[in-house]
């Protein structure tokens, strides 16, 4: 992502086409996220996961290909994210869904906080071999080693093995399946206050990523060295609020971590947008990433404990459409940007965030005052 949003950069300029980067990757889950939970369902999860990897990898060694020839064009980066897109959006709730399938149900919240902080290690890792390559042998390479990495995993899928009996599912249609996970999220008080934080710091905060590649080339003038940078400043942040994340579990309640991580991270990001200055760019990119990480964390992992074991994979898929939703954010973000920079509109967005997140905390708040102690379950 890091070297494809570089590419659209260095090529156009445009924050716009640059934000159109990480948008075309998540799009394609709000036409297909509702066929990945439905596919996750009736399929053995492994091999859909095992076929998106390989969808990946031959983007990755193609646009590599146009790199090494001198023939890539910015519709070439743009069309291959797309292709990267759908193949994410039809893998991703097997992916997670196996998570689940491969642990005894006592430690499914602790398996899954191990699953994300190894995401967020990679987050640490990558632009770190990101800021090596751009600045020593190039693009190519980037997207070759990138490639090579993608190929290494392949043999692990065969390794796993589901314990136990798999939950039984509701073996439906597409639209039935998405309709059961939609019916779990408003039946249930927990899932639906956990999607709505979920979908406003998607939509006003976690655009963020986007304006990367204009704020390191465009406003800091650093070039792809800054640009790795603040990848890695993410990747630094994200490990420390993961780990904050572990230790959290038990000691914080979902409510209270998810809505002060949120808020903190939307504010810091604020204070990103609107700094001038390099150093204190990468140290406001590190503590916003260490807010962010303990929200995303927690919000994937309640919002699959808290759901029936019979409609989590629908619960999961749509959760991924809601997650590409934040490609609408991130192209009016794009679009604002071109008027008024980049700096402004990132502000502007990460400030109606802020908002938006107080008056749900106070709405839950009301909420949860108006309940009968009758109806309250241990």
């Amino acid at each position: 992502m890091i070297v494809r949003g570089f590419m659209v950069e260095q090529q156009t300029g445009s924050p716009f086409l640059v934000s159109l980067v990480p948008s075309l990757h998540l799009l394609p889950g709000l036409v297909i996220g509702p066929a990945g939970g439905f596919l996750a369902d009736r399929f053995d999860r492994r091999m859909i996961v095992l076929f998106g990897e390989i969808i990946l990898i031959v983007a990755y060694l193609s646009l590599a290909l146009l790199s090494m020839n001198n023939q890539v064009e910015t519709w070439h980066v743009l069309a291959t994210t797309l292709l990267m897109g759908v193949a994410y959006s039809l893998a991703s709730p097997s992916r997670q869904s196996l998570i689940v399938d491969t642990v005894p149900k006592l430690i499914e919240r602790r398996a899954l906080g191990s699953y994300m902080l190894i995401m967020h290690v990679t987050l640490l890792l990558a632009p770190a071999i990101v800021g090596y390559l751009l600045a020593g042998p190039g693009v190519s390479w980037a997207l070759i080693v990138t490639g090579l990495i993608a190929i290494s995993t392949l043999p692990i899928y065969f390794r796993i093995r589901v314990i136990g009996s798999a939950a039984e599912v509701i073996r439906s249609n597409i639209i039935k399946s998405t309709k059961a996970g939609f019916r779990e999220i408003a039946t249930n008080s927990n899932l639906r206050w956990m999607f709505a934080i979920l979908i406003i710091v998607l939509l006003f905060a976690n655009t963020w990523g986007a304006t990367f590649p204009r704020l390191a080339i465009g406003i800091l003038d650093r070039g792809a060295s800054g640009l790795a940078a603040i990848g890695l400043a993410v990747g630094i942040g994200a490990i420390v609020g993961a780990i904050a994340s572990l230790w959290f579990e038990g000691r914080v309640s979902d409510a209270r971590l998810q809505f002060a991580a949120a808020l903190l991270f939307a504010s810091l990001i604020i204070g990103v947008a609107l700094s001038n200055s390099y150093l204190l760019t990468l140290l406001l990119t590190v503590a916003a990433s260490a807010a962010g990480a303990p929200f995303f964390i927690n919000n994937m992992i309640a919002s699959q404990v808290a759901s029936a074991d019979e409609s989590r994979a629908s619960v999961i898929s749509v959760r991924y459409i809601i997650l590409s939703t934040q490609p609408i954010g991130m192209i009016l973000l794009g679009a604002v940007a071109e008027s008024v920079g980049v700096q402004f509109a990132l502000a502007g967005s990460s400030f109606i965030g802020v908002v938006l997140i107080l008056a749900l905390a106070i709405s839950v708040r009301k909420a949860s005052r108006n309940i009968s102690p009758e109806v309250i379950q241990p």
